[in-house]
């Protein structure tokens, strides 16, 4: 308890009450007041010699090159990957198909009240083609080339009266209130 005091005492970790005990028990025991005084000679030695030897801190200088000049291989690297995937991401996709194949397709309506049927659609820029009446029976066909894609397209009856394709079920409205059949090609 003796030693305990004395370090404490030396490391200033004593409160008021605690200094005021510790001074009268140095001034009522001169064993005590020799062992305090032995372990500051011997604390005051301790923090001399720390202090003999420091070492030299240093700071690394800022480098006044600029970034390609310090890593030249991480910044052509850099450019490089952004290069490629600027390649990647914009450069037109490469078709294994030639762009003028045609698929043909025979279009036929059963329409036996009629005079004249025509087909118009996005595949002949709505141009009126006249279909050809096939027998007696009422029924009308075309054979048309048509490139892969979506097209849209009606018949047109007796000149005037526009009507969906009935045997193609995908269907959509255009701008004029008229009914458009769909009809996807592919190669």
């Amino acid at each position: 308890m003796t030693e305990e005091l004395i370090s404490q005492y030396i490391d200033d970790a004593l409160d008021f009450d605690d200094k005021i005990v510790f001074v009268e028990r140095i001034h009522d025991s001169e064993r005590y007041k020799d062992d305090t005084v032995e372990l500051l000679t011997q604390e005051k030695a301790l923090r001399a010699a720390a202090w003999d030897y420091v070492p030299e801190v240093v700071f690394p200088q800022k480098a006044n090159k600029a970034l390609w000049m310090r890593r030249p291989l991480a910044v052509a690297a850099s450019a490089l990957a952004a290069a490629a995937l600027m390649f990647f991401f914009f450069w037109p996709p490469v078709s294994i198909e030639p762009p003028d194949r045609k698929v043909a397709h025979r279009f036929v309506v059963f329409e036996p009240d009629v005079e004249t049927v025509a087909i118009i659609g996005t595949f002949n820029n709505w141009q009126v083609l006249p279909m050809i009446k096939t027998g007696r029976e009422g029924y009308w066909e075309i054979s048309l080339e048509l490139a892969p894609g979506e097209h849209r397209y009606s018949f047109l009856l007796d000149d005037s009266r526009r009507m969906a394709d009935p045997t193609v079920h995908i269907r959509e409205k255009d701008d004029f209130g008229s009914e458009n059949s769909v009809l996807e090609v592919r190669t």
